[in-house]
């Protein structure tokens, strides 16, 4: 394999117009990009995706739970592709059209690219780095080689990075002109992946948003950047928007834009890659729910607390806040179990025979803001095979997951080191 990746070496560095050329700082105005979901085959029934989105998100909070103790695993890229949320941009010059996950969990940008070793399926040719003029591989000796774990080869930064359901991508981190809709951005740092293995859900690559150094907002330094997400059986477009285009605006439903400080990372955690949230408790309806407070203390090994994740689909909760919440679900719904356990919470519903309960809003409770979520963000639901608690059990980093963020404005202000949130109509945004 080294002697492969060496010939390659070769090959990308005889095309590059210069090998090692200076890091680039790229500054923006603002801009916004549209925003796209994956969705899995309609083969699927209901209880095969509901079970498959526990089964990713469950994953997910496994490689959360593990990235405390390892530089080298992040987050998992999920095999069934209907959590995600894709962005379209375009690479080098000229440009070359990718499409990438979004995943505010991790923070490296990167894409396939050949000459490739082993390439997965992709929607789109892959990016081939010889044919653009602002293409160039980075030094060992870049500080942005320290943001990902990386070797050396022939003095050109390696990357190799590992998902949680055995994807895998490794190749050389180089700097790129990126194109977002009309906004070119010049000398980026991205990875140029010529051996992945893996699923990536109909994507060719991720757009890392986290905290670490070589995500796109680290990188692009806007004070701030937000995202809207269509709702799960949408087929309409929400948008992330960066710099001065971020803001929160007057186009929200209902309530007012609520404002919490965003916690900083324990020192365990990797390359400072998550948000975490002060989360004070859980209301249901009027009912303040008797949740210790130990369920969302973060601990010194960096697990604990609670996070935000856009890939991330169920909301994911410490056993004692989980079992609080079932409790008070099941004196509210008078329909037959379907499943029950320490990590899920399903009801029968057959229309005709059975009517969907009324139930209050939840709201999670932050440090000086009131999160409010409907019931149709909290409770999954299909008219022929079942109500289920977009909610599972989880022990580590408690996340807050996508199905209650859609439609609903989210900004990080990375300069006030805040989150702010809207109820909105993102498909008019």
């Amino acid at each position: 394999m080294a002697t492969v990746l060496s010939l390659l070496l070769v090959v990308l560095l005889s095309h590059a117009p210069s090998a090692f050329p200076a890091t680039t700082t790229a500054a923006t105005t603002g801009f916004r990009v549209a925003i796209t979901r994956t969705h899995s085959p309609n083969s699927f029934t209901f209880k095969e995706r509901f079970h498959r989105a526990v089964q990713r998100s469950r994953r997910r909070r496994e490689v959360l739970k593990l990235a405390n103790y390892s530089r080298h695993d992040v987050e998992a890229v999920f095999k069934w592709g209907d959590s995600e949320y894709l962005i379209e941009l375009a690479v080098g010059t000229p440009m070359q059209p990718i499409t990438a996950i979004l995943d505010t969990g991790s923070d490296l940008i990167w894409t396939q690219c050949t000459p490739c070793i082993r390439c997965l399926p992709q929607p789109s040719p892959y990016y081939k780095p010889s044919t653009s003029s602002t293409y160039s591989v980075l030094p060992c000796s870049s500080p942005s080689c320290s943001g990902v774990g990386h070797r050396c080869n022939q003095k050109a930064c390696q990357y190799d990075t590992s998902y949680g359901d055995n994807t895998e991508t490794r190749g050389f981190l180089a700097t790129e002109t990126l194109t977002f809709g009309r906004k070119r951005v010049p000398g980026l740092t991205f990875g140029c992946g010529i051996w992945n293995n893996g699923t990536l859900s109909g994507s060719t690559g991720i757009v890392g948003l986290g905290r670490g150094t070589l995500s796109l907002p680290s990188q692009l330094h806007p004070r701030r950047f937000s995202y809207c997400l269509t709702p799960y059986n949408s087929s309409s477009t929400g948008h992330l928007f960066l710099g001065s285009k971020a803001k929160l605006g007057r186009r929200h439903r209902g309530g007012h834009v609520q404002t919490t400080p965003m916690l900083p990372s324990p020192s365990a955690v990797p390359f400072n890659t998550y948000y975490y949230l002060p989360i004070q408790g859980i209301s249901l309806g009027r009912t303040l729910l008797p949740i210790p407070k130990t369920a969302f203390q973060i601990k010194k090994d960096g697990n604990g607390g609670m996070i935000i994740d856009s890939g991330t689909l169920l909301t994911i909760v410490d056993p004692a806040a989980f079992h609080v919440i079932v409790k008070k679900i099941l004196s509210l719904v008078h329909l037959p179990v379907a499943t029950s356990t320490d990590e899920l919470l399903c009801f029968s519903w057959t229309p005709g025979l059975h009517r969907l309960p009324e139930m209050p809003d939840m709201v999670f409770h932050f440090d000086g803001a009131d999160m409010v979520v409907p019931k149709d963000k909290y409770m999954i639901s299909d008219p022929e095979e079942g109500l289920c608690l977009a909610i599972m059990s989880g022990e580590g980093t408690s996340i807050l997951g996508n199905y209650m963020q859609q439609d609903m404005h989210i900004l990080y202000d990375l300069k006030a080191n805040s989150l702010s949130f809207a109820d909105a109509r993102c498909d008019q945004l």
